[in-house]
């Protein structure tokens, strides 16, 4: 197996060793901003480093802090009029390589999107203005055409709607379910491999956990997952990993967090994380002790708490209290914040009007034997999607142990590719 670490980069023959994870904060803002609800980060401006987003429900705020590669951030307001502001999310949606943000609005009942001109300064452009209580913004190739489609459900509307774009940025309305009681949260995915984008979603009030599956033709089939009380967020991804997709789920009134384990024909079977998380509203799912399995994230508003629960390889997780002191823990994201190769965890706390970010002091691997030194000045590539090689070469690709992986079921985290027996990129890829 290939050893490797990346210095400037080194290319060594090391031991493989694992400590206990601490996590030390650091505040991004505390003073500006009232009632965070939704973090998400991302290279931004496309300067190799990684930036924040948040929408601020209280004080009607979209803005983004700007990392100048010293993890010191510098705030840009993008709207301070967006009522309500609940979830944010930031993707290429012309494309026209720069990032573009979108968000919704729970007052104003607004699902829009920001167009960055490549300067960082956007154009608010709404995508629907009487979207009932909107609530989780997301956006991909739904549809398959090359061009980014938006998704967001609708708490009072009671329904999940899709907007097609037309490759203009037009967007045209496909309901994907009405009648569905609090639509809360929805994500999308190719659940079950057949090669187009499947939907998962919440309904609050219905308390059920439901994914629809598409025929290829954006035409979709509603399967439910499970009836759960009260659920608030869906995430999937290959928990265990054995090639097939599982589903994540917060259900806040029991402070519950739930995985459903596919077993590669969409039978999903139900596994309990945590009963007792009072509150539980983000989760996401990454590997965040660099063992190749897949731990969990999650922010509890109600028992003010920030943790990661390891998973052992086998699918029992043990929690690890982040914080425990974290007013209103709502949000919850993790990606590597100041390029170290290890993971980092970013949060926001409604009632302490805080969004922090948690740096991993994880060192995965202990240098030893060096063989040969080369140095390069390669940066770390962001992904949000399908890695893509060349075809016309013999392309590896490793993770941060040094195991090659499988290409085919990439899951979030840190990866080196090699091309004709040389490591020439670092990619981290956030879904």
């Amino acid at each position: 197996m290939k050893r490797f670490i990346f210095w400037s980069i080194i290319i060594l023959v090391p031991t493989i060793a694992f400590a206990q994870i601490d996590f030390t904060r650091h505040v991004i803002d505390s003073t500006t901003i009232v009632w965070p609800y939704d973090v998400f980060a991302i290279d931004l401006d496309q300067d190799n480093d990684i930036d924040v987003l948040a929408a601020c429900a209280n004080s009607d705020e979209i803005s983004w802090w700007e990392n100048d590669g010293n993890e010191n951030f510098i705030k840009h307001i993008i709207s301070d009029s967006f009522d309500f502001a609940n979830s944010v999310y930031a993707i290429d949606i012309e494309p026209d390589g720069d990032i573009d943000v979108l968000c919704t609005a729970q007052t104003a009942d607004d699902v829009a999107w920001f167009e960055n001109d490549g300067n960082e300064n956007f154009t608010t452009h709404i995508i629907a203005d009487n979207f009932n209580n909107a609530q989780s913004v997301f956006a991909i190739d739904l549809d398959g055409d090359t061009d980014v489609d938006v998704l967001a459900a609708a708490f009072e509307d009671d329904c999940i709607t899709w907007w097609e774009n037309d490759g203009n940025e037009n967007f045209t309305p496909h309901i994907l379910e009405g009648g569905y009681d609090g639509a809360s949260s929805v994500y999308a995915i190719d659940l079950n491999d057949d090669t187009d984008i499947d939907i998962l979603g919440t309904a609050y009030n219905m308390n059920d956990l439901s994914w629809w599956e598409n025929d290829g033709s954006e035409n979709f089939t509603k399967h439910q997952i499970a009836d759960v009380i009260s659920p608030l967020s869906v995430y999937a991804i290959d928990i265990e990993p054995d090639g097939d997709k599982d589903v994540l789920v917060a259900a806040y009134l029991l402070g519950d967090i739930l995985w459903y384990e596919n077993d590669g024909n969409e039978n999903f079977t139900p596994h309990t994380i945590d009963n007792a998380f009072a509150g539980v509203w983000g989760v996401y799912a990454i590997d965040i002790d660099d063992d190749t399995d897949i731990d969990v994230i999650a922010a509890a508003a109600n028992d003010d708490d920030l943790s990661w629960w390891e998973n052992d390889g086998s699918e029992n997780f043990t929690e690890y209290v982040i914080d425990s002191n974290l007013d209103g823990a709502i949000a919850v994201y993790a990606i590597d914040i100041d390029n170290d190769t290890d993971i980092d965890v970013l949060s926001a706390a409604r009632d302490a009007d805080d969004i922090s970010w948690w740096e991993n002091d994880l060192i995965g691997i202990e240098e030893h034997n060096q063989v040969s030194t080369i140095s390069f000045d390669y940066r770390s590539t962001i992904i949000n999607g399908p890695l893509l090689l060349p075809e016309d070469k013999n392309c590896k690709v490793f993770d941060i142990t040094g195991r090659e992986i499988d290409t085919h079921h990439l899951a979030p985290g840190i990866y080196f590719i090699e091309i004709d027996n040389r490591i020439v990129q670092k990619v981290i890829k956030v879904r």
